[in-house]
C-alpha cells in the first residue's frame, strides 16, 4: 500500500452500482461489517467488489444504535464483545470468498471514543492483535489510537478526511455542529493546499499540520463520487 492511499466506507445502504463506482476511485475499501448498516449479504457482496476490483480491504466495525453514529458509547466488555463477534464473522466472509483483510478502522462513535477513552482504546488494541493473520489498523492521523497501537507493535495508518471538517486539536467536528462535513469546492479547495503541503486550514484561519497515509472520502457525503474523482485525478 505504497504512496497515499485514498479509502471509503462500503457496504453500508449504497446500491450497488454506486458501490462500484467506489471501487472503480480507491485503493481501500473499509466494509461494513453488517450491524451499523448494510447486511452480512451486502457485506459479502462489497467483498466480492473489492477481490473484482483489486482493493485492499478493512473491517469495518461499528454500533447498532443511531446508525453507528451519536450513540452511547459501550462498556468495555460489550466492546470487547462487539469487536471479537463483528471481526470475526467479516474474516469468515473475506476466508470464503479468498479475500484478504489488512486492518481494522472503527467506525462512527468509536473511531473518536478510541482517541479519548484509554480503556476502550487498550481493549481495541488487546482484540485486534488476537488475529491471525495479523490485522493493521487505520486511525485518525496525529491522533492517540495510531500512537499507541503502533506503540504495541501494530501496522498503522494515519488517517485523514477529505470531506470532514477539522478542529484546532486536530480532531473532526461532531457530525450534529455546523461545519461537519465540507461542500465539494472547499474540500477540493483544502485537499489541493493539503496535498502540496501538508497541512490544513480550517475554521478561524487556523493551520494544522497533517501527515497521513491514507485519505477517506464517506460514501455517503452529497458529492462523494466527485470528490475521489477530482483527488484520484491528482494522484495519477
Amino acid at each position: 500500500m505504497a504512496g497515499l492511499i485514498l479509502n471509503c466506507d462500503l457496504g453500508e445502504n449504497e446500491a450497488a452500482e454506486q458501490t462500484r463506482q467506489f471501487m472503480s476511485l480507491i485503493d481501500a475499501a473499509n466494509i461494513c461489517c453488517g450491524v451499523h448498516a448494510g447486511s452480512r449479504d451486502k457485506t459479502r457482496e462489497t467483498l466480492g467488489m473489492a477481490k473484482e476490483f483489486g482493493v485492499k480491504v478493512g473491517a469495518h466495525p461499528g454500533l447498532f444504535a443511531a446508525g453507528g453514529r451519536g450513540a452511547g458509547l459501550p462498556s468495555i466488555d460489550a466492546f470487547r464483545s462487539l469487536l471479537n463477534v463483528q471481526i470475526s464473522s467479516f474474516l469468515e466472509l473475506a476466508q470464503e470468498l479468498q479475500v484478504d483483510v489488512a486492518y481494522v478502522k472503527l467506525h462512527g462513535s468509536l473511531y473518536s471514543a478510541v482517541e479519548v477513552d484509554e480503556q476502550l482504546l487498550d481493549t481495541y488494541i488487546e482484540v485486534v492483535q488476537q488475529f491471525e493473520p495479523k490485522l493493521g489498523v487505520f486511525g485518525l492521523a496525529g491522533g492517540r489510537c495510531a500512537e499507541k497501537c503502533r506503540s504495541h507493535g501494530l501496522e498503522v495508518w494515519e488517517e485523514a478526511f477529505a470531506d470532514r471538517g477539522y478542529n484546532p486539536d486536530g480532531s473532526l467536528v461532531r457530525r450534529s455542529e455546523a461545519g461537519a462535513l465540507l461542500n465539494l469546492e472547499s474540500a477540493q479547495a483544502r485537499f489541493l493546499h493539503w496535498y502540496e503541503h501538508k497541512n490544513l486550514r480550517i475554521k478561524g484561519g487556523v493551520t494544522i499540520t497533517l501527515d497521513a497515509q491514507t485519505l477517506c472520502v464517506h460514501s455517503d457525503s452529497p458529492d462523494a463520487l466527485a470528490l475521489l474523482a477530482y483527488i484520484r485525478s491528482h494522484l495519477r
